[in-house]
């Protein structure tokens, strides 16, 4: 790169840095090739991948799910109106008495749910064999589910305490931290693969207040349902679905951000279900035409366009043309920010929000009020991650 960095400066720049660049050269050359290093970070690298897989591994439970569903077109006999399906995916234990969180579709429609736990090792000193043997089956009941976010939360009856992952914060994630994904992909047993976090707060579409975290870790067919762990082995995504025109991982997975999961888990735990809730309002993102045109005094922020009459903002004196500066004391960029960061908050939670009307700051306090839920329409261009006995054919049209 040096004679191309020297053609694009001048000849007077050249030859006051060519002393610099002889040096550099020459430093180069002294050093040992990458070969004859000495490998030590690497295998302290390694062995702190393998300590966390370790770590993890008896968290992540395997799930298979076993139905019948109505057969497809003109059947031959009456024993062929019913078909079998068989379906596998992952789980991962949040508490130790067997609270499980999954995937909602790797238990769509079953008459039997099983979880194959992971073999824990009882003396890490002795002799291991490579092929470990299986882990205890043991079945499992529905304690809730929710549609809107594909989570589910199942029970296991056991009458021991189980090994548990923790809850990280998600919104502490950063693009390029490294993540590892663990689960059963295409049946495969405790899996693991290795990746980065690509970005941190994807939509699947623009007006939705479902985020997610990508990943380009390997996840396939089956990681659905399990865990997405950070450095320090604590649960911030369950991998949920994968962007793909072949079936297979291209690299574009996707998580559900621990902290939705943390609010849908307590809530299926202490009601069955998941109750949401709203202020009533309907916010924009301030641009700069907007922003010219209403005289407002800056090109950014949410302003409230519409404020529901008899709605908890207007009760207590939110009004049209508010703009949002705060929400909890974090500074609202835009409306999708705005949605995004009340849509966890449970029915009854209250949130303070700050706004500038009229030049004058005001701060209000609002507590959510109870919505009907309306499903995600999430049948379009990904794959989910459980398998199946039938199919698991990518989604939508190509």
């Amino acid at each position: 790169m040096l004679h191309r960095r020297r053609y694009l400066e001048s000849a007077r720049s050249r030859r006051t840095r060519w002393p610099v660049a002889v040096v550099a050269v020459c430093a180069l050359a002294s050093a040992p090739p990458l070969w004859a290093q000495p490998a030590g970070d690497l295998r302290q690298f390694s062995m702190a991948l393998e300590s966390l897989s370790e770590q993890v591994r008896p968290a992540v439970v395997q799930i298979f799910a076993t139905g019948f569903t109505p057969g497809e077109g003109v059947v031959p006999s009456t024993a062929a109106l019913l078909s079998r399906q068989q379906g596998s995916g992952s789980g991962v234990i949040l508490d130790a008495s067997g609270y499980v969180i999954t995937n909602a579709h790797v238990i769509e429609n079953p008459s039997r749910i099983r979880f194959e736990l992971a073999l824990v090792e009882t003396d890490a000193d002795g002799p291991r064999s490579v092929l470990r043997p299986r882990g205890e089956v043991v079945d499992a009941q529905v304690v809730g589910i929710d549609r809107e976010t594909d989570l589910a939360l199942l029970k296991l009856q056991l009458d021991r305490p189980l090994p548990i992952l923790e809850l990280g914060d998600s919104e502490a994630l950063r693009p390029g931290e490294l993540v590892m994904a663990f689960g059963s992909p295409l049946g495969l047993a405790t899996s693991v693969s290795m990746g980065v976090v690509s970005a941190v707060t994807r939509q699947i579409r623009a007006d939705d207040p479902m985020i997610y975290i990508q990943t380009d870790a390997t996840i396939n067919p089956g990681n659905s349902g399990g865990p997405l762990v950070d450095v320090n082995g604590r649960l911030v995504g369950i991998s949920t679905f994968i962007l793909s025109q072949s079936g297979g991982s291209d690299g574009i997975g996707f998580a559900v951000p621990s902290n939705i999961v943390r609010t849908v888990y307590e809530q299926l735990r202490e009601f069955g279900r998941v109750r949401r809730g709203e202020i009533d309002v309907l916010a924009q993102t301030i641009t700069r035409e907007m922003a010219r045109g209403l005289g407002l005094p800056q090109t950014w922020g949410v302003l409230l366009s519409d404020v529901y009459p008899r709605g908890p903002a207007a009760g207590v004196g939110l009004a049209v043309g508010d703009v949002v500066l705060t929400l909890d004391g974090k500074p609202m960029e835009n409306a999708r920010q705005f949605q995004v960061d009340l849509y966890p908050r449970r029915v009854g939670e209250l949130v303070e929000l700050v706004v500038l009307r009229d030049g004058t700051r005001l701060t209000f306090t609002v507590a959510r009020s109870t919505v009907p839920a309306t499903p995600i329409d999430s049948s379009r261009w990904y794959v989910r991650l459980n398998t199946s006995s039938r199919s698991w054919a990518c989604s939508g049209s190509t």
